[in-house]
């Protein structure tokens, strides 16, 4: 940062519709003491002006001379599926920070960085701003700071979406008192709009969240259910070059890819089962629970595309393949012992899948 050179940007011109929108944006983050007006800064940047889905207007400041000047910031943020899949519990309450980002204030000599310009002025942030290039990492450090005593155990946090996990009430409400004794030791504030105590079901970062297991979210599935059956060749090939028929296939094709899958969580000793298929281009992986006579419930799944060297594997290496890859990527296996079957069917035709049935022993 000491050697890069400050980028002033001449001011942006705007409709006056838009000027309107800058002007009420900038009175509001004013109001709350989120900037303040400056003069005589090194460092200039421009608003922009984002249509948001609801038909609404976001302002957002371009930093993108100043994020190329500044050093990455590596701190990791965790996996989404391995917080997802921990999440499935009794009792669930889901709460949101409000504001994000500015809930951390700036270092203060660092303040005039973040300096944009308007049709009405110079203003710079005293608070983290949106757009900035590590806002993402020093948001989730602090996070982690602040819930380390819960995180994994009765907490699970995703940048500002957090969710208390736990089987009965008594445990669930003596678990939020102490997570809002930490968010209270840290002066951070919640989003009362989007708080949601002691409910069974919820969608949080993406993924319906219930008592059940993960299930499908019906706002993600609504394209493909309210796409028409294509009427010609041309429109079906336009669609995907992997299906070849038309009509009755197709249908049988959204009922699959609609179907409300519900992944649920193993309990600790439990005996587990492993589907593993083989083609000639991927490998996929499916684990599950085996509940009695005819009921499997499936709690993991992956699948990996072959590429280079790999589709020249033979078959039982692609079978490892696809045993490192779902080993890597599942929460199950890195405490685990495993006492695994390998019963490969031997296809007549090379380009047949080849399934294999196994079972894992899961150890606390």
């Amino acid at each position: 940062m000491p050697s890069s050179h400050p980028v002033r940007k001449e001011v942006r011109r705007f409709h006056p519709n838009r000027q309107k929108i800058i002007q009420v944006e900038i009175n509001k983050l004013l109001a709350v003491g989120f900037i303040k007006e400056v003069k005589y800064l090194d460092w200039l940047t421009n608003v922009v002006v984002i249509p948001k889905k609801d038909g609404k207007w976001r302002v957002c400041v371009d930093y993108t001379n100043l994020n190329d000047a500044y050093p990455n910031d590596s701190f990791p943020l965790p996996r989404i599926d391995l917080i997802v899949d921990s999440t499935s519990h009794g009792m669930l309450s889901f709460l949101d920070a409000f504001s994000r980002y500015h809930q951390i204030p700036m270092f203060q000599p660092d303040e005039d960085k973040t300096t944009f310009v308007t049709p009405h002025g110079l203003y710079c942030y005293k608070v983290m701003s949106f757009g900035l290039k590590n806002v993402g990492a020093t948001y989730k450090r602090l996070m982690t700071k602040i819930f380390k005593p819960l995180i994994g155990r009765t907490v699970e946090v995703y940048i500002d979406d957090i969710v208390v996990k736990n089987e009965t009430q008594a445990e669930h409400v003596q678990h939020l008192e102490e997570a809002f004794c930490l968010m209270r030791a840290y002066n951070m504030k919640l989003n009362l709009a989007k708080l949601a105590f002691d409910i069974n079901a919820r969608k949080f970062i993406g993924f319906m969240v219930t008592q059940r297991g993960i299930e499908v979210n019906p706002a993600q599935i609504k394209v493909v259910l309210v796409t028409p059956t294509p009427s010609n060749k041309k429109k079906l090939q336009r669609l995907t070059s992997c299906l070849t028929a038309l009509g009755q296939a197709f249908e049988v094709v959204k009922r699959y890819l609609t179907e409300p899958l519900i992944l649920s969580s193993p309990k600790s000793c439990e005996q587990l089962y492993m589907y593993l298929a083989v083609s000639n281009y991927v490998v996929s992986v499916v684990l599950f629970r085996h509940i009695q006579d005819k009921e499997q419930r499936p709690f993991y799944y992956v699948s990996k595309a072959m590429v280079d060297i790999e589709t020249q594997y033979s078959r039982m290496e692609q079978i490892a393949l696809a045993l490192k890859n779902v080993a890597q990527s599942s929460p199950i296996f890195p405490n685990s012992s495993s006492d695994r079957t390998h019963k490969p069917a031997t296809p007549s035709n090379p380009t047949q899948t080849e399934s294999i049935q196994s079972n894992v022993e899961v150890g606390h």
